[in-house]
């Protein structure tokens, strides 16, 4: 993701790009006819992406390729991100698939058939998820006659806004990314992430901690905007008690300059949460907005916003509030 990507996006992305997160989550979500056929060890992240250049910013698709069980044929698994309940998941999921298709036939030209697809949306918003759980509930009318004729499929949704913090499965990594998800939006963000330092405690290898910690402090001041240089400082020095992984990380970043990058992350995190407050609007008063109009959104600098946020109160259509 760039420059302009969601804090989301991008834990979401450095989070499950990790092998171990994403076969320890899998196993935990998938049902279990399904995880008998599948070759866990076998899991390795696509290299390519569905989504085309100029719409990676409005999109977080991550791709892995799996084997089945004693046979040597692939199922690829794409994983979908949300932190807002999208309306068009099932059309994007819909333009995932048949480009994979398409970018199989280059690679197989001799193959007849293509291998299977099995989507997966991770939601945790601050809302329910309304979006329609399956492709053929976008299509209005659909009389029965041409039920045949239009693509019936529907998507797998791991809804981490929904479960208790009890509920949420997985090895102390995996249920620490997924509690950090959920809890960005949590009206405690510094008790939160106390909870979350405590996690990476437990994480062994001192490596993996260290990279985990600063993406998970970069998240918390992005993407909550309550986060604060001073609290993460403060937070650190009370929770590292001696214990070498927070002490490696404050010898290493705080003493380096993590000011500098807190700050960068407070400006992005204000503009983000000025086009996601933007975006929701448009929602509520002309209905989802396309992808031209979201991604125009997001790559949007704080002045424009502001001066959007101020006329959707009076506009009467997207055009004039966005020319």
């Amino acid at each position: 993701m760039d420059s302009i990507a969601s804090p989301h996006d991008t834990f979401f992305r450095e989070s499950f790009t990790r092998p171990e997160v994403a076969r320890d989550f899998l196993r935990c979500q998938l049902l279990a006819a399904l995880l008998a056929q599948l070759d866990l060890t076998t899991l390795m992240i696509s290299k390519d992406t569905y989504v085309a250049s100029d719409l990676r910013t409005a999109y977080s698709d991550l791709v892995y390729r799996v084997g089945y069980r004693g046979e040597a044929l692939n199922v690829y698994l794409l994983f979908e991100h949300k932190s807002w309940a999208e309306h068009w998941t099932a059309l994007q999921l819909l333009r995932y698939i048949a480009a994979e298709g398409e970018q199989y036939r280059e690679q197989h030209p001799k193959a007849r058939h293509l291998p299977p697809v099995f989507p997966l949306v991770i939601y945790h918003g601050d809302r329910p998820w309304r979006a329609p759980a399956a492709f053929q509930d976008l299509v209005k009318p659909l009389p029965d006659s041409l039920a045949p004729f239009v693509p019936s499929f529907g998507y797998r949704l791991v809804d981490l806004s929904g479960p208790t913090d009890a509920e949420i499965k997985g090895r102390v990594l995996t249920r620490l990314v997924q509690l950090a998800m959920r809890w960005v939006f949590d009206a405690q963000p510094v008790e939160r992430l106390r909870e979350l330092l405590a996690l990476i405690e437990q994480i062994e290898d001192r490596d993996t901690a260290v990279q985990v910690l600063e993406s998970l402090l970069r998240y918390f001041v992005q993407g909550t905007q309550r986060v604060d240089e001073p609290t993460v400082r403060t937070l650190l020095q009370q929770t590292s008690t001696g214990e070498p992984i927070m002490q490696t990380f404050i010898d290493r970043y705080i003493e380096q300059g993590i000011n500098q990058g807190i700050s960068q992350g407070l400006d992005q995190g204000q503009r983000l949460g000025e086009a996601t407050a933007l975006l929701r609007l448009i929602e509520r008063k002309f209905g989802p907005p396309s992808d031209s109009v979201r991604e125009r959104v997001l790559a949007a600098d704080s002045d424009t916003l502001l001066e959007w946020l101020d006329r959707i109160l009076v506009a009467e259509s997207l055009d004039a509030l966005l020319h």
